[in-house]
């Protein structure tokens, strides 16, 4: 087994892409959107329980892993950062991903409430459009908390600004295994067995929503690099996928930066996981950079990223992007051949 990792220099500003962000400031909200609405869509397990002490008399359960909780009809005033105040119940501490109008989810760790009959309250900016807007919470990688209502501000009270992150100062690390050539089987990706990790592995059809544009153009971004060296282009395959944007979306959620999980998984499992049967893998992770095109010049001005995206060799690639709590995008490409 080759692997490798290469930390490379850093990389400019990074404004909150994702529109959500982390507020102190205190909510003077004057519209209410109830989580069990029926204008609301629930899917994937999330769904609605009674509730004595909740307002409307219910609350949303199940959010997280396949449960996805999405408020519609969120009226905004004017288009720009709006206050929103998160009414929620934990016993323990959970993270929700939170993505406004389907755009990049943002990771929120929402602290335990005093047990599991006592709300909390969450305080956010998020940058909603003039009008109509949806606001989903989710987790691809665990549970988040039950969700009672969203309140908005309308008095015109200004918001907080959204916050910016500056680079990291680690924009990409790059990690690749190839199996003996006399290898009928993948190898394993250690002497011994990884540590089973605690979050279930996503199939192809319990994939993070991700984000479907910036991925597809990281896609054809590597095979215009292909072609340049006449390398055959990667074909998009939806178990790479789901392993690349459950990997940002851990990465994003529990705020750590590797290609293994801190319970020990590593990318090679990640993918087997997924049901990927792989004959040579890579991985190449980034950090901090606002656009494809920017994570792609990171990853092309480093020689390890660079081999791995112009390995004729691989076939298949996937590509996910998640933001953390700050707005700061976290990429993975998953290269792989089959057997």
């Amino acid at each position: 087994m080759r692997r490798h990792v290469l930390i490379v220099g850093g990389v400019a500003l990074v404004t909150a892409v994702a529109g959500v962000a982390v507020a102190a400031s205190a909510s003077a909200g004057t519209t209410t959107y109830e989580a069990e609405a029926a204008t609301n869509t629930l899917r994937g397990g999330a769904h609605a329980v009674a509730c004595g002490r909740c307002s409307g008399g219910a609350r949303v359960t199940g959010v997280g892993l396949l449960g996805q909780l999405t408020f519609t009809g969120v009226v905004a005033e004017h288009t720009g950062p709006t206050k929103l105040a998160v009414t929620y119940y934990g016993p323990d501490a959970r993270t929700a991903q939170i993505s406004v109008n389907g755009g990049v989810a943002a990771a929120v760790a929402f602290p335990a409430t005093r047990g599991s009959t006592r709300p909390g309250t969450m305080r956010i900016t998020a940058t909603l459009k003039a009008g109509d807007n949806t606001i989903a919470f989710g987790n691809p990688v665990g549970a988040a908390p039950d969700i009672d209502k969203l309140v908005i501000t309308t008095d015109g009270t200004p918001p907080t600004p959204v916050p910016t992150a500056t680079g990291s100062g680690e924009p990409g690390a790059t990690a690749t295994v190839t199996p003996p050539p006399s290898s009928s089987t993948p190898p394993q990706p250690s002497q011994s067995a990884p540590p089973t990790s605690t979050a279930p592995s996503p199939s192809p059809t319990e994939s993070p929503s991700g984000n479907a544009a910036f991925e597809a153009e990281v896609v054809t971004l590597v095979n215009q690099e292909r072609a340049k060296i006449d390398c055959p282009a990667v074909t998009v395959d939806d178990r790479l996928t789901a392993a690349a944007r459950a990997h940002s979306a851990d990465m994003a959620a529990r705020d750590y930066f590797s290609h293994t999980t801190p319970e020990g998984v590593d990318f090679a499992t990640r993918i087997t996981n997924a049901g990927y049967r792989w004959s040579g893998a890579a991985e190449n992770i980034a950090k901090g950079q606002r656009t494809p095109q920017e994570v792609m010049t990171s990853w092309m001005n480093s020689d390890g990223h660079k081999a791995n995206i112009l390995n004729c060799g691989y076939k298949n690639l996937g590509v996910g992007v998640a933001a953390d709590s700050s707005g700061t995008l976290l990429w993975t490409q998953d290269f792989a051949s089959p057997l």
